[in-house]
């Protein structure tokens, strides 16, 4: 099999083929974790070739692989940044701004249950540390700003950093909505999204 040095430049790439296949690529990873997928499997679920694949993340099997798992998470991560920032405008409390960030991400994941999936099953710890996409990388900083911005106002504990408040932060969304994914409860987590703030902001609050 002829393989390409590398992926075709963003010039030469159909921006349909490419988001055909990320959403195909998020579905499979949903359903398996990262090291049983094959990229055979997002291909066929792409309807389109392997070298397809390979002209649009490389030609290395795995580095393919992992190329497009990034392309999808930095996807699905910019999106989430992009809501986050269209419902902070105007807030001017703080405390309805951090209630906002809270509900934007419980309700992105009852909005796309498949790409809370594919996290659970392919994106490990290592991967959320090295904030290793430009869309994790402004999640974070957006989540670090907001949560700093409580600390200098004398409203959040400072006895920590604010990356250790961040951690914990994190923490508690990402159990509560990745739980809610494996259980599969039934209803919008969104939906309970006032009891559940309130007992975030009591623990993080001075």
């Amino acid at each position: 099999m002829q393989r390409h040095a590398g992926p075709f430049p963003a010039t030469r790439q159909d921006p349909a083929v490419r988001e055909r296949i990320e959403w195909a690529a998020v579905q499979v990873f949903a359903d398996s974790e990262f090291h049983h997928v094959t990229l055979q499997q997002i291909a066929r679920a792409a309807s389109c070739s392997l070298q397809t694949i390979y002209r649009y993340y490389g030609d290395d099997g795995q580095g393919s692989k992992e190329a497009l798992l990034s392309a999808c998470l930095h996807h699905g991560l910019g999106q989430l940044a992009e809501r986050m920032l269209d419902h902070l405008a105007g807030i001017d409390t703080f405390r309805d701004r951090l209630s906002k960030v809270f509900w934007v991400v419980l309700d992105f994941f009852d909005r796309n249950p498949q790409m809370g999936r594919m996290m659970i099953n392919s994106v490990y710890p290592g991967r959320w540390g090295s904030d290793s996409t430009p869309g994790q990388q402004r999640l974070t900083e957006l989540f670090l700003s907001v949560l700093h911005e409580g600390q200098d106002q004398g409203i959040l504990n400072d006895q920590v950093a604010t990356p250790i408040l961040l951690d914990f932060f994190y923490g508690v969304l990402l159990r509560i909505s990745q739980m809610h994914l494996l259980r599969g409860r039934p209803g919008r987590l969104a939906d309970q999204h006032g009891v559940l703030f309130d007992m975030l902001w009591r623990a993080i609050t001075v």
